[in-house]
């Protein structure tokens, strides 16, 4: 697969799933435990820009992720957010950030989402690259094949 939105590699090893016209990689910056992105495969920059294929298959895969993080026992978000904005990456893809009411322990920290019924924190903190493939070996347990 040709990952055109990390042509350097820098966050290799994330990948979750590839669809025909995405791909589901753990984010490095885990605003919220979970914290994901979706990546489409063809090089577009805006949503106006996908073909039919591409928005069908684009909810079958938010499901499918929201499903897995709910599956979980670590996780289980009580919401969803998502964040299109392409402001630095000019490459079309969504930062999925799962919400949580109540904290969380993954990792050995507690997570608290602060801005639970706001807008979320968007972190430009980056985690570990163990960190993230926590998160990967984790979700993977609990994602279609």
């Amino acid at each position: 697969m040709n990952r055109i939105w990390d042509t350097n590699g820098k966050y290799s090893g994330a990948v979750l799933k590839e669809f025909n016209h995405w791909v589901i990689e753990v984010s490095f910056r885990q605003h919220t435990p979970g914290s994901f992105i979706i990546f489409a495969k063809r090089k577009i920059e805006r949503i106006s820009q996908l073909n039919n294929k591409e928005a069908i298959e684009l909810t079958k895969v938010m499901s499918e992720i929201e499903t897995a993080l709910s599956k979980s026992p670590v996780f289980k978000p009580d919401r969803f957010n998502y964040l299109q904005l392409g402001n630095a990456l000019h490459h079309l893809h969504f930062h999925g950030i799962p919400r949580y009411k109540k904290p969380r322990t993954f990792y050995n920290k507690d997570w608290v989402d602060n801005a639970w019924g706001h807008p979320p924190i968007f972190s430009k903190t980056e985690v570990s690259k163990n960190l993230v493939l926590a998160v990967k070996d984790e979700l993977l347990k609990h994602l279609q094949k």
